[in-house]
């Protein structure tokens, strides 16, 4: 199975996205519409921040439902922390939606990205409900997929195919997001579609096991957003016979492969990044352990300053290892830069430091902490801090 990062058509469900001037800068696209051909079987996992925007509250009531027929997203703001006019304007938007796709109000959910405590123009998003109505298109993925950026550099896209139950199966997805990246989710939205038919149920199971090793396992800065919104939806489309065990097995791992594809990339076009880094926890006594080792090093600032400055600094990354709380004994740990080993035996390796500062210069390296003390491990996807993710931030609402 290979997992392309590039748009793909998906039987049962057409795209589209348009400008309607939501955003500051003229004719950049921020409404984008994904509409399936009849009720999709669909479930969603959403932000854990006790601030949800308006669109989070709303889609999470709709999607209790298994179903969705039309999914409208829009960047420029956030329509969070807005109050009753919040929840007024996310009806409002799905109900625009839903007139345009003849369907009823219920079967819609909208999803909202940009600055928080803004409303957008009613009218101006009815008429590009309307523009983007109009242009809906099976091969339309891409363009949704400009619609939904904020301060992302390029759109993010992942799709492949699999066979299962006698039939050519498609999945592919699209998702937003560079900066406020960190669990539970990350300031994201992700789309997932296929043409497979299942039930929602499944779909939950799916999302619920492919979240902790994608979307749950990147950071950029270690903040959580507000509007974080992942759906994953089925319009059945693609027939053949009730999948084999083993089918299903596969399905799942594809759709976690794909999932797994737009989380990287949001990670290397986070915000100001220069570098994309795997910081990989190994040999702790339990999984949750080495997850939680490997988030305090992946979100630490020193760390990550490091990494823009292409220091192997041994004791950055071993004091956050330390400070998370777990359990594990510095004389037994092994630090490496990708295949350069650069502390042991409760000791830096001095010798091997030239060779992992010339490793940590490039775009991508793996940083591997191995405790040696169980079998617990877990990958996390990190960048540097840079020069420019100050700059963007310190601006943002400015």
């Amino acid at each position: 199975m290979e997992v392309r990062a590039e748009a793909r058509a998906v039987p049962g469900f057409r795209f589209a996205g348009v400008a309607a001037g939501l955003k500051t800068v003229a004719d950049r696209k921020d409404v984008g519409l994904i509409v399936a051909d009849a009720p999709a079987a669909a479930a969603g996992i959403f932000t854990t921040n006790q601030v949800k925007a308006a669109p989070v509250t709303l889609a999470q009531q709709r999607l209790r439902s298994g179903r969705v027929q039309a999914i409208a997203a829009n960047s420029g703001s956030a329509n969070c922390f807005t109050g009753k006019a919040g929840m007024k304007l996310a009806l409002g938007s799905c109900a625009a939606v839903a007139a345009e796709a003849g369907c009823g109000e219920e079967l819609v959910v909208n999803c909202s990205t940009g600055v928080i405590g803004h409303l957008y123009d009613l009218d101006k998003y009815r008429s590009g409900v309307r523009r983007a109505y109009e242009a809906l298109s099976t091969d339309g993925l891409a363009e949704f997929a400009q619609a939904i950026m904020t301060t992302d550099t390029t759109p993010k896209l992942a799709s492949t195919n699999l066979r299962m139950g006698g039939a050519r199966i498609t999945i592919a997805g699209a998702a937003k997001g560079a900066g406020m990246i960190a669990p539970n989710m990350a300031t994201m939205l992700a789309f997932i579609v296929t043409d497979a038919a299942m039930p929602a149920a499944v779909l939950r199971r799916i999302l619920a096991n492919a979240a902790p090793q994608s979307f749950n396992a990147i950071t950029v800065d270690g903040d959580m957003s507000t509007n974080d919104t992942l759906i994953l939806a089925a319009s059945a489309a693609a027939g053949g016979r009730k999948p084999t065990a083993g089918e299903l097995a596969a399905f799942e791992a594809a759709v976690g492969a794909v999932a797994r594809s737009l989380a990287r990339q949001l990670v290397y076009d986070g915000e100001g990044a220069t570098k994309l880094v795997t910081v990989e926890v190994r040999g702790a006594r339990t999984v949750a352990g080495a997850a939680r080792i490997a988030q305090q090093i992946a979100n630490s600032p020193l760390v990550k300053t490091a990494f823009f400055g292409n220091d192997p600094n041994v004791g950055r990354i071993i004091g956050a290892a330390g400070a998370c709380g777990v359990r594990f004994d510095p004389d037994l740990l092994e630090l490496w830069i990708d295949k350069i080993r650069i502390a042991a035996r409760g000791m830096i390796l001095v010798e091997a430091l030239p060779a992992a500062a010339q490793a940590m210069r490039q775009r991508e390296f793996t940083v591997r902490l191995d405790l040696k003390q169980g079998t617990g491990r877990f990958i996390m996807m990190t960048c540097d801090l840079s020069y420019d993710y100050v700059k963007i931030n310190a601006e943002y609402t400015t």
